[in-house]
C-alpha cells in the first residue's frame, strides 16, 4: 500500500502523442529513491518511427523511451506486436494504462502494427500468426535491439493476439527475445481457438469486425487510393480460408506450441482468465515447457487482471516488472523463488448474471498439485450421480439443437459465446439435457483442474455432438455453471481423422472438461448434465437424432480433480491502480479532447434478444454500438450478430454478422461497413462476405465474396 499511496500522489500530465511524426515530447517524474524497484522513478518521450524490413515494406511502430540518467545507461526492450491499430481508440490504452506504466520503470516498450494493418504498409498476410507475420516479427526484435539505448535484451509480451504470437514467435527462438509474457492466449489453434472451440465450427463478431478493421485505410491519412484498395479494401477475407479448414492438421498445428513443447526455450510468464476461452493452455503448459514458467490463472473473462470481470483483480503490471527485471535486467526480484502457479479457487455460489465480485480466495502452488485425488461420479438410472456404477440402464434422448443459450453466456455486455464466461442461472439448458444429480453434499471439498468425462453413448445418426456440463445445485434449486465442454463425434479417436457414426453403434468417449477451480459446499448439490447441443456456441450438427447413454459400466463416469485440504500460502497482489478516464492533448489545440476506451468485448449501448417462432425457429439477435473521441478524430461502431436454428430441421441454420466503423475527421467522413452471411444445409456452407466504405456519405466501393463450401464433418 505504501507503493500505491505514493504513486497516486504524482499522478501525471498529459500526454502529447504525434501520429505522423518522429517528434520527441518528454516527461519529467520526481525521483522517488524511498519506494521499491518498481517505482515510476522515469520521465519518458514518446516517438513514432518506421522500421524497415527486408522487402522494403515499412512498419509503423510507436516508442515509448525512459529519459536515462546518465548517458551511458541502457534499457530492455518490451514489444508489442498487433493488428488492432495502434494510432486508433486503442492509443488511450496503450498510453495511459500499459506502456506508461513500464516506460517509467525503465523499458523502452514499442507497439508495432502487423503489415497491412493500422499504420503500417503493406498487405495484410490473410490470416493469423501467419509466416510472413512471425518472420516480420523476428527481423523487427533484431532492430529493436539494436536501437540507441537499448541494452540488446528483447522481452515481447501480449493480451490474446499478442499474447498468441508472443508464444509463436518465442517458439523461432530469435537470439535477443529472452523473456515473454501471454495474457489469455493459447497453444492450441485449433481447438482454444474462435473459429473451431472444442472441434465444432464456431462464428461470433470477432471474424466480423477484424476482416473489417484490417480493411480500414492507412493512418493518419486515411487515403482512399488505388494503392489502398489493392493492398486493403480488396484483399481476400480470411474467415473464408478458415472455413474450409475444418478439421485438424498441419495448417493449424505448424505454429501450435502444443504439439511441440521443446521449440519454446526461453522463460514465460502467463496469466489466464476462469472465464476465458483460453485457460486451457495454462495448466498445459505449466506441466510440459522445460523452460521456467510462472502462471496466474483469476476469475475474470477475457481481459487484463486489474479490470476483468468479475473481480477479485490486482495490478499485475507490478508483477509484470518483477519478470522482466529478472529476467531482462539481471534484478534479483524474488519471483522465481516463488511456487509457480497463483489460482483463484472459486467458492461454490449461485448464478448472478450482475456479479462483480467472485467469492473465494487465492493460493500459490506447483502444478500439478501435489496430492490431488480423483472422484469418480456414476449416473445411475434414477438420474443420480453416485459413487459407484449402478444397473445396466439406457436413456434416450432427443436432439434440440437450439439449447445451449444459458451455458453461451450471451449477454448485453458480453457477445463472444464460449466456454466459461457465463454468470447467470443454466437451468433453461438443462431442459434439453440428461441430468443427474449427487446427493445432498454433507462435506466441503475443492477442486482444481481438468475434470474427465466418459461416455458409453450411441446415435441414430451419421455425426452427433455431445455436450457435458458440470454445475453446481444451490439449495435454493437454482443452478451455476462450474465448467463443461464438448467433443464432435467424429474426432472421437482422432482430431486428425474424422470418421461418420455408424447408427445405433454403441462408443466409448473420453474428453476433458475446461479447466476450472470450484469449492462444492455442504448442502448443494453436483450435477452433471449431458446433451447434443449448445446453440449458438457451436454450429448444430445437420441431422435430427435420438441419441443414447448407456450406464452402469465404468466406462460412462464423471471424475473430478479434488485437491487436499490444506492451509497454502496467498500471494502478496497489489490493488490494481485505477484506470481513469484517458486526456490526451493534441498538439494543434490547446483543448484536449477525452479518450474513453472500450475493451473488445464491452459495448456500452447493447441488447441481446431471443426468440422462438410458431415454426420450431430459434433465434438470438445481439446488437452493440460503442463510440469515441481521440486526436481530433471521432469514432462510432456498431455490430449484430444474429443466429437462428430449426428445431425440427437443424441443417437449416444461419447466421448474419454486421459491423460499421464511422471516423469523422475535419471535412471528412469515412465508413466502412461489412457484412456475413452464413447458411447451411446438410451438405453445404452457403457464404456471401460483403464489404462497402463510403465517404461523406457517398459509396465508393464495394467488393463481394459468394462462396460454397462443402461441410467436413461439421
Amino acid at each position: 500500500m505504501k507503493y500505491a499511496n505514493s504513486y497516486s500522489l504524482i499522478k501525471l500530465l498529459f500526454l502529447v502523442l504525434l501520429i505522423a511524426s518522429p517528434t520527441q515530447v518528454a516527461f519529467t517524474i520526481p525521483s522517488l529513491s524511498s519506494v521499491e524497484f518498481t517505482a515510476p522513478t522515469y520521465g519518458f518521450a514518446v516517438e513514432t518511427v518506421w522500421l524497415t524490413l527486408k522487402d522494403g515494406v515499412h512498419l509503423s511502430a510507436t516508442l515509448f523511451k525512459p529519459v536515462p540518467r546518465n548517458p551511458d545507461e541502457k534499457f530492455p526492450v518490451l514489444l508489442e506486436y498487433l493488428p488492432y491499430r495502434k494510432d486508433d481508440p486503442y492509443i488511450s490504452r496503450d498510453v495511459f494504462y500499459v506502456h506508461e506504466y513500464f516506460v517509467k520503470r525503465g523499458y523502452i516498450v514499442a507497439r508495432v502494427d502487423i503489415r497491412g494493418t493500422g499504420s503500417s504498409e503493406g498487405v495484410f498476410p490473410g490470416r493469423e500468426y501467419s509466416e510472413q507475420e512471425l518472420d516480420d516479427a523476428c527481423e523487427i526484435i533484431d532492430q529493436l535491439s539494436k536501437l540507441p539505448g537499448s541494452n540488446g535484451r528483447i522481452g515481447m509480451w501480449g493480451i490474446s493476439w499478442g499474447g498468441f504470437n508472443s508464444i509463436q514467435i518465442a517458439m523461432r527462438q530469435p537470439p535477443p527475445l529472452k523473456a515473454i509474457l501471454a495474457v489469455d492466449a493459447t497453444d492450441d489453434l485449433y481447438g482454444d481457438d474462435t473459429h473451431y472451440i472444442d472441434g465444432v465450427f464456431h462464428i461470433d463478431s470477432w471474424a466480423t469486425g477484424f476482416y473489417s478493421s484490417h480493411a480500414l485505410p492507412q493512418t493518419p491519412s486515411w487515403p482512399l487510393d488505388e494503392v489502398y484498395f489493392r493492398d486493403r479494401f480488396d484483399q481476400y477475407p480470411g474467415f473464408l480460408t478458415y472455413l474450409k479448414q475444418q478439421h485438424d492438421g498441419e495448417f493449424w498445428r505448424k505454429n501450435s506450441l502444443r504439439w511441440k513443447y521443446d521449440k519454446l526455450r526461453i522463460p514465460a510468464y502467463l496469466i489466464g482468465g476462469l472465464l476465458d476461452g483460453y485457460k486451457d493452455s495454462v495448466p498445459r503448459m505449466l506441466a510440459n515447457m522445460k523452460a521456467p514458467v510462472r502462471a496466474v490463472m483469476g476469475p475474470w473473462n477475457h481481459s487484463y487482471p486489474d479490470v476483468g470481470l468479475p473481480g477479485p483483480n490486482y495490478e499485475w503490471k507490478h508483477e509484470a516488472v518483477r519478470w522482466w527485471d529478472y529476467w531482462l535486467k539481471d534484478k534479483d526480484t524474488g519471483i522465481m523463488k516463488e511456487p509457480r502457479f497463483t489460482i483463484f479457487v472459486r467458492e461454490g455460489h449461485a448464478p448472478d448474471p450482475e456479479m462483480k465480485m467472485t467469492p473465494g480466495h487465492w493460493i500459490s502452488e506447483e502444478w500439478p498439485i501435489p496430492g490431488t485425488q480423483w472422484r469418480s461420479l456414476f449416473p445411475a438410472d434414477n438420474h443420480m450421480l453416485q459413487t459407484q456404477p449402478g444397473k445396466q440402464a439406457m436413456e434416450s434422448l432427443r436432439y434440440v439443437p437450439s439449447y445451449g443459450i444459458a451455458t453461451s453466456g450471451l449477454t448485453w455486455d458480453a457477445q463472444v459465446a464460449w466456454w466459461g464466461d457465463v454468470k447467470g442461472d443454466i437451468r433453461p439448458d438443462d431442459a434439453g439435457s440428461l441430468v443427474y444429480d449427487s446427493p445432498v453434499l454433507e462435506e466441503a471439498f475443492e477442486i482444481i483442474g481438468l475434470p474427465k468425462v466418459h461416455l458409453h453413448v450411441s446415435s441414430d445418426a451419421p455425426l452427433a455432438h455431445w455436450v457435458a456440463r458440470l454445475e453446481d445445485v444451490q439449495p435454493d434449486g437454482t443452478v451455476t455453471l462450474v465448467t463443461g465442454a464438448h467433443i464432435n463425434g467424429s474426432q472421437r479417436d482422432s482430431r486428425l481423422e474424422c470418421k461418420p457414426l455408424v447408427p445405433g453403434e454403441i462408443y466409448s468417449i473420453a474428453f476433458e472438461m475446461h479447466f476450472t477451480t470450484w469449492t462444492f459446499k455442504p448442502g448443494h448439490r453436483i450435477r452433471f448434465a449431458v446433451s447434443n447441443s449448445l446453440f449458438p456456441i457451436m454450429w448444430p450438427s445437420p441431422f435430427p437424432m435420438i441419441t443414447k447413454l448407456f450406464m452402469g459400466e465404468k466406462n460412462t463416469s464423471l471424475e473430478l480433480p479434488v485437491i487436499p485440504s490444506l492451509n497454502r500460502k496467498a500471494p502478496s497482489f497489489m490493488p490494481p491502480e485505477p484506470r481513469e478516464e484517458a486526456k490526451i492533448k493534441p498538439i494543434s489545440s490547446e483543448e484536449p479532447l477525452g479518450v474513453s476506451y472500450f475493451g473488445p468485448y464491452l459495448w456500452p449501448a447493447a441488447s441481446v434478444e431471443q426468440k422462438r417462432d410458431m415454426n420450431s425457429t430459434v433465434s438470438v439477435d445481439w446488437k452493440g454500438a460503442r463510440s469515441c473521441e481521440v486526436q481530433r478524430a471521432r469514432y462510432r461502431g456498431f455490430l449484430r450478430d444474429y443466429y437462428d436454428t430449426n428445431d425440427k430441421n437443424p441443417a437449416i441454420s444461419t447466421y448474419h454478422g454486421e459491423r460499421g466503423r464511422w471516423i469523422e475527421m475535419e471535412g471528412r467522413i469515412v465508413d466502412l461497413r461489412s457484412t456475413v452471411d452464413i447458411r447451411s444445409d446438410e451438405t453445404n456452407f452457403y457464404v456471401v462476405f460483403l464489404r462497402q466504405i463510403y465517404e461523406n456519405g457517398k459509396l465508393i466501393r464495394q467488393r463481394e465474396w459468394k462462396e460454397t463450401i462443402k461441410r467436413d464433418f461439421q
